[in-house]
């Protein structure tokens, strides 16, 4: 029986292990891939690292948008405003095709909170408040219970906080 114990824990270990040197090849770089309609650039997923630190931001309007519904059929509308080189409001939220956030979906609340005890109308508002607080990504909690929202969250603010670094106040589209 010890045997089996310490089988598991050195494979549990060997397992968090490598899914944390995983997450440490992400790349801080920030490079627009072309422009598009509008305006509007084009970045590739994953190009920033919500751990990395930024230098000082341009004030302006920074808008980020995904080009494409996930599964469930929500697609991510982010826009942050910087003034005196902090940011100053964020706005993360999710919309369906009907144009519904996913902040005001009642239904898909309820749901979410049963199963994991958190939903979009608690997870996104803090997330929301942990950025203008800090300007930082690397300072953002992930909100338990809503992992994956967090961390598409963390990615997408550090992608406009690179753009806010850089004045590029055109629209960031994200291909997902």
């Amino acid at each position: 029986m010890k045997a089996v114990k310490t089988a598991l824990f050195f494979g549990a270990s060997a397992f968090l292990l490598t899914a944390c040197m995983d997450n440490q090849n992400q790349t801080d770089d920030f490079e627009p891939t072309e422009e598009v309609g509008d305006g509007e650039t084009s970045v590739d997923e994953g190009t920033t690292d919500p751990d990395s630190t930024h230098g000082t931001l341009q004030d302006g309007t920074y808008e980020l948008e995904e080009m494409n519904a996930d599964e469930n059929g929500w697609r991510v509308q982010f826009t942050i405003e910087v003034e005196n080189g902090e940011v100053s409001s964020s706005d993360y939220n999710e919309y369906n095709e009907e144009g519904t956030a996913k902040t005001e979906d009642d239904e898909y609340q309820q749901m979410m909170a049963e199963e994991t005890g958190v939903g979009p109308q608690d997870y996104v508002p803090e997330l929301n408040n942990q950025l203008v607080e800090t300007s930082d990504t690397a300072q953002i909690d992930a909100v338990s219970g809503a992992t994956q929202s967090s961390e598409k969250f963390q990615e997408y603010a550090a992608m406009l906080l690179n753009a806010a670094e850089n004045g590029a106040t055109e629209g960031l589209e994200v291909d997902n």
